[in-house]
């Protein structure tokens, strides 16, 4: 009875949330938008099987690509020719092998399918182009392609993707829960709901997931690293910002601050990761060195397997980096100090060898699309991609010149690679660069930091309680089927146990001597180490997470700022599950029920339920740090969460300040930095049973 009071209330919570749709940004999808979002979601369940839906079987017999062309821009026409030779002669990655975002030969063959996708010139064009590729490439170069497709292209704007983890469950659940879902199906379990639990879980315990008890120190963090939300926030935000993707080359707007943003989101990430090792009383983590001679690594299992049988490979404990056959270790070393020269230096050079200076204000952005190694690089040929080298260095460290045939490891894909405590040792290397490029910056001054006539007299939140909850989602696109009468019959769901919080408010008391627009920022930052020494404001600093970012306008006088958690720009709630989707959109085909659509829905953004860390049941304290700002630029209103995703291709820069301001440069002196418009006030963040929580 228990589970299926938590199975339905899940259900709603997932059927709220998707109803939730702020009054300003709701429309009515009309019957096109309509049909768009159901091929969308049919081309993306069961990827692993050809489709077994008439009307896709249909189009995937009949269409032709070659005699299409006139329905392709004259941009994408080599593309076109190019893949219609190379189905011809068999030359792409097979279906059923593995495809990683990190290999070369498959990352080139998947921008081929997008540049196909991207480039044909109605939506009827795309669409059939969509289903011949299902048939016929790589399943996963093919959701690559098309999930980035989408997300990208005018006329599927308002498309709602289904969730990575129902596209392709077995990157975000373990093998045990793939087997008990198999064995359902083989029982014939068909025309009934079985729903598999992946833990029994007590609420007061720090670990939840799928392990009866603490072997090593980072299995106390596995409910924050394996949340299928936070890694489809990763997902999604290497889908926004691919690293080959050109805005020049594609007729987009250049995404602002695109170098930045690959900083600041690594920057918050590793930062959001700290807050929660400090809930779990594990210190800092220490960056890759990758010296073969002296870093030993510690051991991981992933406990994961592909669809085609191959198992995600582990890392037995002190195992040493070493050469591979890409590259070896010290071309990563050369690209690395290219960077740091720079860095020093204050200059880059450019493909023909012009000094591009890394000044206070464009420099942040230029250092970031070098590290990152993407299209906007000014010279990627010679300080290369730092970031996917060591991804690369790591991720095939068990089989390093490929002798072997293992599997690609989780850190060579964006959907698994957040599992992996080493990922936060590597971006933590990549961020020591961005580190010593900060520390060559001027502090701001008082004058650079005051808002004359503006002064916050007070902050307050509610109390802050985190819980454990359980979501419900579904695995049937990991199990064939013979017919779409089957595929209706079966369901097969997962629950997972997952941190949240309790909603809250903060509330700012703010005196200002005139009517003016502020930009308002709000950072959660540690107030002890793991040790219980209190930090200075410089330390603090360093691993501050933003939690909300927005526009106020003040009026003369007494104001007072109230601000809930739900409305955070830096977080997006829970996405819809596809049955649930499906039917909605069903009914409004069918017109049961209107189907609403957000105007400023993104696929991009933290999850909502993990904005607060996990505290402690005893309670964690925290600063919670406010700064209040003139506002300068257009609009900060562009779309929810440009706090953990920038504003994106398309869009325009949102604000003139520096992402992170004002803690985004080193603090040397307490008293010019603390001025009337910031605030600091401690909070304590309690975790309890969710029982507890409610009453709280």
């Amino acid at each position: 009875m228990r589970a299926l009071s938590i199975l339905a209330l899940a259900l709603c919570v997932t059927l709220a949330a998707a109803s939730a749709i702020p009054e300003r940004t709701r429309k009515v999808a009309d019957k096109d938008l309509l049909t768009k979002q159901k091929n969308i979601l049919q081309l993306l369940i069961r990827v692993h099987q050809p489709t077994y839906i008439p009307e896709l079987q249909s189009i995937a017999k009949s269409f032709e690509l070659e005699k299409n062309t006139d329905h392709f821009s004259e941009w994408a026409l080599p593309y076109v020719h190019k893949l219609c030779a190379r189905y011809e002669q068999g030359n792409m990655l097979p279906r059923g092998q593995v495809f990683s975002v990190v290999y070369k030969k498959h990352i080139k063959e998947a921008v081929l399918l997008f540049n196909v996708l991207y480039g044909a010139k109605d939506y009827d064009t795309f669409f059939k182009t969509a289903v011949w590729m299902r048939e016929h490439f790589n399943e996963g170069q093919f959701v690559y392609a098309l999930s980035v497709a989408v997300i990208h292209r005018e006329d599927t704007h308002d498309v709602v993707l289904p969730p990575p983890y129902e596209i392709y469950p077995e990157m975000f659940v373990n093998t045990q829960v793939i087997h008990k879902a198999v064995e359902a199906k083989l029982q014939g379990k068909l025309g009934e709901t079985v729903t598999i639990n992946a833990a029994h879980v007590d609420n007061s315990s720090a670990w939840w997931l799928t392990y009866p008890k603490v072997q090593h120190p980072t299995d106390l963090l596995k409910y924050f690293t394996e949340d299928v939300g936070l890694s489809t926030y990763h997902t999604y935000l290497h889908y926004e910002y691919p690293y080959w993707f050109s805005a020049q080359k594609y007729g987009e707007k250049p995404a602002p601050r695109r170098g930045e943003v690959f900083y600041y989101t690594l920057q918050q990430m590793a930062s959001r990761y700290y807050l929660e090792r400090l809930s779990n009383g594990l210190p800092d983590t220490e960056p890759a060195t990758y010296d073969m001679h002296y870093e030993h690594m510690e051991a991981y299992a992933p406990h994961m397997r592909y669809y085609n049988g191959l198992a995600f490979p582990s890392r037995p404990e002190d195992l040493t980096v070493s050469n591979i056959d890409l590259f070896d270790i010290e071309a990563v070393h050369k690209v690395e100090r290219r960077l740091q020269n720079a860095i020093d230096l204050g200059v880059a050079f450019d493909t023909e060898i012009n000094k591009v200076a890394l000044d206070d204000k464009d420099g942040i952005d230029i250092l970031g699309n070098l590290i990152s190694g993407n299209k906007d690089s000014i010279n990627k040929k010679f300080y290369g991609n730092i970031y996917m080298y060591l991804r690369l260095l790591y991720g095939h460290i068990t089989d390093p010149e490929h002798e072997h045939g293992v599997a690609p490891s989780v850190l060579e894909h964006f959907e698994t690679a957040m599992r992996d405590p080493v990922y936060y040792r590597i971006v933590e290397r990549i961020l020591k660069l961005f580190h010593q490029y900060k520390a060559l910056l001027h502090s701001y001054t008082r004058d650079e930091l005051i808002f004359p006539g503006v002064k916050i007299e007070n902050v307050e939140t509610d109390k802050l309680v985190t819980f454990v909850d359980e979501y419900v989602f579904d695995l049937n696109s990991f199990l064939a089927v013979a017919s779409d009468e089957e595929a209706h019959k079966l369901d097969i769901r997962v629950r997972q146990p997952r941190l949240n919080h309790k909603p809250f408010s903060v509330r700012v008391t703010v005196d200002s001597d005139k009517n003016t627009r502020v930009g308002v920022r709000f950072f959660l930052a540690p107030k002890y180490d793991y040790l219980g020494h209190e930090l200075s404001l410089e330390e603090r600093r360093q691993h501050a997470v933003e939690i909300d970012r927005f526009l106020y306008d003040l009026k003369s006088g007494k104001n007072t700022i109230e601000r809930s958690s739900r409305d955070s720009n830096a977080v997006v709630p829970d996405q819809t599950i596809t049955r649930v989707l499906l039917k909605k959109v069903e009914d409004g085909l069918q017109g049961r029920e209107p189907f609403y659509v957000d105007s400023s829905h993104r696929h991009c953004g933290f999850p909502e339920r993990l904005l607060l860390p996990k505290g402690s049941r005893q309670g964690t304290p925290f600063t919670l740090f406010v700064a209040i700002s003139p506002f300068s630029g257009e609009s900060m209103e562009t779309h929810r969460a440009y706090v953990s995703c920038g504003a994106g291709f398309g869009y325009q820069k949102v604000d003139d300040k520096p992402l992170g301001f004002p803690l985004d440069r080193v603090i040397k002196n307490h008293e010019d930095f603390f001025v009337p418009n910031f605030y600091a006030e401690e909070v304590i963040v309690f975790h309890k049973k969710q029982e507890e929580a409610n009453k709280a």
